[in-house]
Formats: structure tokens, C-alpha cells, sequence
């Protein structure tokens, strides 16, 4: 589980379950936001099940920044209270993003299970040695 405060609501992704597939696993999120009941889910296709950085700026450029015809009839923006504070607080959802953009810089790569079997295929177990090539 990971929190991030932003215009005085606490948004929070929780890891919920891994579902192994034939193309990787899928890790699936849950995301509420403080002062709403309304919830939303995120589905990522990825090893981990760590809320990192990756996740976060997922789960809030996707469930917060949407704009499409719609989204207020499913996830968060449902919620008309989530709408009028994303509209007021936008800049401030920007700038988190960008201090998660940030500190995804400093996580490895995302690699997928297809990545790893070449690695074991070629005795190359560690990424590092793969970057250095």
C-alpha cells in the first residue's frame, strides 16, 4: 500500500492480487481517495506487486486525469465530489505526477517474463549486465 496527499485528500493504491496468465502476471491495484466511498481498480501486467512510483502515477493519470465522455459514470470520477476537487486541484495532481515521474527514474526498467527466460537462455541472470552491453 502506498498514500500520496494532494489538496488535502489522501489517495491510496493497495496491491489486491496477482493473477498468473500464459503472458505474465497480472498484478491488480485497488485506488480510493479520501472523503469518497467511490473506489476504482487498476490492472498492470508486471512481476511486482510493490506500489512503486510506476503504479502511483498510473493510478492517478489514469483514474484522475481522465477527460473522456464517460468517466463520470465509472471509478473515482464517478463521484462528483473527486470531479469538482480534480478540476480545482489540478496543478497539484500535475505536480505529483511529476514527482513520481521523477523518482521513476531511479527504478530499474520493468522487465517482463519473456525478458527474463532470454536472460536465463543466455546465462545473463543479472539486468545490469544486459544494460552494460
Amino acid at each position: 500500500m502506498r498514500e500520496i496527499v494532494i489538496g488535502r485528500r489522501t489517495i491510496t493504491v493497495s496491491h489486491i492480487e496477482t493473477e498468473a496468465t500464459e503472458y505474465g502476471d497480472i498484478q491488480r491495484y485497488r485506488i480510493d481517495v479520501s472523503g469518497s466511498d467511490a473506489v476504482t481498480h487498476l490492472s498492470s501486467l508486471r512481476s511486482s506487486p510493490n506500489v512503486d512510483a510506476r503504479v502511483m502515477a498510473s493510478a492517478i493519470d489514469t483514474e484522475l486525469l481522465l477527460g473522456y465522455e464517460g468517466c463520470a459514470e465509472s471509478g473515482l470520477l464517478r463521484d462528483p465530489g473527486i470531479r469538482v476537487w480534480r478540476d480545482q486541484h489540478r496543478p497539484l495532481i500535475e505536480q505529483a505526477l511529476d514527482r513520481l515521474r521523477d523518482e521513476m527514474k531511479d527504478l530499474p526498467e520493468p522487465m517482463g517474463d519473456v525478458e527474463r527466460l532470454l536472460l536465463r537462455a543466455f546465462d545473463m541472470s543479472d539486468y545490469d549486465e544486459v544494460r552494460g552491453a
